[in-house]
């Protein structure tokens, strides 16, 4: 796989402790970080980090020797966050193992484990004085395993996930959360039941995904009703009776069937003598035929 290798180098002439806060423009040391980034061109591409290392000038603070955060990577990573974002969008949508592949002609080296160890790592931070939130189930293994799936409809982004959809977890989340005065769901009467009964002065209102598949089912009911099971067209005009039947019949063709010539005579060879066939392939006396030539009169006796 062919690479690519970007050196860049920091500009920054002072950094905050992060445990102090305490702003230090002394320098400790430089190190070097490499990080894989998002491909350029399918190319797998790496950035050479020139960072640097500060001494924390405030003597009460526990943290001597501190490194430079950088705006694209956490520490101790060895991916920028753009990759990381990458790979966790596409294996959405496939299998560890088929993500790994996927990736790897795009130009990213990564293991089906290393994925999984992403998804490990990602956390959902509940927020008790949420107000409005939305609730939809999400299969974790489509047709066996469901969960339920709640989230901030502020800025949409996920803040719990609970186990099942039958309503009794969504019930037990909702005790911790009385603040909440609006609920944007879907069509299941099981959280319909769970946030009437521990919430009944919540507003309860259907996302536009399931409005718009209600509105669909309606119009797909008006349309069995109106139309007629059956609809004939001929010459791009729809017409109120089935059309008789004209039976054709099919005749071959004789322009055609003219410019063919061929003959029973058998093949001949350059010198003109008759072409003999051989069936090389075929020994007549071998034991093989001679069997089922025997079986054959057997079964027809």
């Amino acid at each position: 796989m062919e690479t690519l290798h970007i050196f860049i180098k920091s500009k920054r002439i002072g950094c905050r402790c992060p445990k102090c806060g305490t702003e230090s423009r002394k320098l400790h040391a430089t190190y070097e970080r490499i990080l894989q980034d998002t491909p350029i061109r399918c190319k797998q591409t790496f950035l050479h980090v020139n960072v640097y290392k500060y001494d924390c000038l405030n003597p009460e603070c526990d943290c001597i020797v501190f490194m430079e955060e950088l705006p694209f990577a956490k520490a101790s990573q060895v991916r920028t966050d753009a990759l990381n974002t990458l790979v966790l969008g596409v294996s959405m949508y496939l299998s560890n193992e088929g993500a790994s592949k996927v990736l790897g002609l795009l130009g990213i080296r990564i293991s089906n484990d290393t994925i999984q160890r992403l998804y490990d790592r990602i956390g959902f931070v509940d927020n008790p004085d949420v107000e409005e939130v939305g609730i939809d189930d999400v299969a974790i293994r489509k047709g066996q395993t469901y969960a339920t799936a709640i989230y901030d409809l502020k800025d949409h982004h996920l803040i719990a996930l609970l186990e099942g959809r039958e309503g009794e977890a969504l019930r037990n989340w909702l005790e911790h959360h009385k603040k909440i005065r609006l609920v944007a769901r879907d069509r299941a009467s099981a959280y319909a039941a769970a946030i009437s009964a521990v919430l009944p002065d919540c507003v309860q209102v259907a996302d536009r995904f399931h409005l718009l598949q209600n509105l669909l089912e309606h119009l797909k009911d008006i349309f069995k009703e109106e139309l007629p099971a059956k609809i004939f067209i001929r010459d791009g005009k729809v017409l109120d009776q089935e059309p008789q039947k004209i039976p054709q019949e099919k005749k071959p063709d004789d322009a055609f069937l003219a410019t063919l010539h061929y003959g029973n005579t058998p093949p001949r060879n350059p010198d003109g003598t008759e072409m003999a066939y051989d069936n090389k392939k075929h020994d007549f006396s071998s034991e093989q035929y001679r069997t089922q030539a025997k079986s054959r009169k057997k079964n027809s006796s």
